[in-house]
């Protein structure tokens, strides 16, 4: 297998001949219509600042279909993987925001709105789980 020579561009990564691929195809597409309709609209109105305008237009438009076509034709190289939870990050980022904003409570003496939407979200659990930990922390703290 060959190697992919991987490039970071705006934040993002692409492979390096993809990108190249990419722009030869816009400036193969652009640059012919815009000047093509550069001379076409200045015959149709004797070469004012309007036909100019209209042949940026139509360049633009075509940069979008190259965008387009670039798009469909180099698929994107990675995957992301959305909903892989473990217990573990989920425990520390609860830790996290304690930290940041202090102890959480219990959560069945939240309002009743608001419980229902932690109970939707799926994070009850989490919250009852931080809570008893609390606790437990708490009553060790007592007993020393």
């Amino acid at each position: 297998m060959q190697e992919q020579r991987l490039l970071e561009v705006w934040g993002d990564t692409v492979d390096g001949r993809h990108l190249l691929g990419s722009i030869g195809l816009g400036i193969g597409i652009a640059v012919p219509v815009f000047l093509v309709a550069q001379w076409g609209f200045g015959e149709l109105t004797g070469g004012d600042a309007l036909a100019d305008s209209y042949a940026l237009v139509a360049g633009l438009a075509a940069c979008v279909l190259a965008a387009v076509i670039a798009a469909n034709i180099f698929k994107p190289k990675r995957i992301v993987t959305i909903g892989e939870n473990h217990a573990s990050s989920r425990e520390a980022a609860m830790d996290a925001i304690e930290d940041e904003i202090g102890p959480l409570g219990d959560p069945d003496e939240l309002p009743a709105a608001v419980l229902r939407e932690v109970k939707e979200l799926g994070l009850y659990d989490d919250f009852v789980a931080q809570h008893r930990k609390n606790v437990a922390r708490a009553e060790a703290g007592d007993k020393l």
